[in-house]
């Protein structure tokens, strides 16, 4: 099990098979506050579902694509945080984020993603990550502005969450 120390608060771990009934169960007590802003949260209706998606994470992972991991905040299941889209030929890549519901505002996804840099930059030598966030979400857009990603440009009507579309501001930052 590959796992990497945030602080002694937070680690990564990453998401195994074994890991989708926790999963499950945060996104199960968290559809409310999830829905606002991940299209995804009406597909998961069950632990299957979890292990399908797990699935293709890590064959994504073999294939050198992406790497998903859970956050772990005091050993408990808080999240997920991954680095996907990884384009070898222009070393770059894409960090995306949710915690469950009771775990927001404790700085949590600030420090996992400042940790995941680190890691992205130095250990797989990318060049430059992307965060790309909806408008009107202004905690997730906070993440990136916090830890000094420039706004690149806006994407218009680039998610359909809901029944609605909303813009995405893209953020980024280079290695140097």
């Amino acid at each position: 099990m590959f796992t990497h120390k945030v602080d002694e608060e937070i680690s990564l771990k990453l998401k195994e098979i074994q890991d989708s009934t926790e999963i499950f169960a945060l996104i199960d007590q968290s559809r409310t506050h999830l829905k606002q802003w991940m299209t995804w949260v009406d597909q998961v209706q069950s632990v299957e579902d979890i292990d399908e998606v797990t699935r293709k994470h890590l064959l994504e992972f073999t294939e050198q694509k992406a790497v998903h991991f859970v956050i772990l905040y005091h050993g408990e299941v808080a999240g997920s945080v991954n680095i996907n889209d990884i384009d070898w030929s222009i070393r770059s890549a894409e960090i995306g984020y949710w915690l469950g519901a009771e775990y927001t505002g404790k700085g949590i996804v600030v420090r996992t993603v400042k940790s995941l840099l680190d890691y992205a930059f130095n250990k797989l030598a990318l060049h430059k990550i992307e965060i790309w966030a909806a408008e009107g979400n202004s905690k997730s857009r906070s993440i990136p502005e916090r830890l000094g990603f420039v706004r690149e440009g806006m994407r218009r009507d680039n998610e359909l969450i809901d029944g609605k579309y909303v813009n995405m501001i893209i953020y980024g930052i280079l290695e140097d």
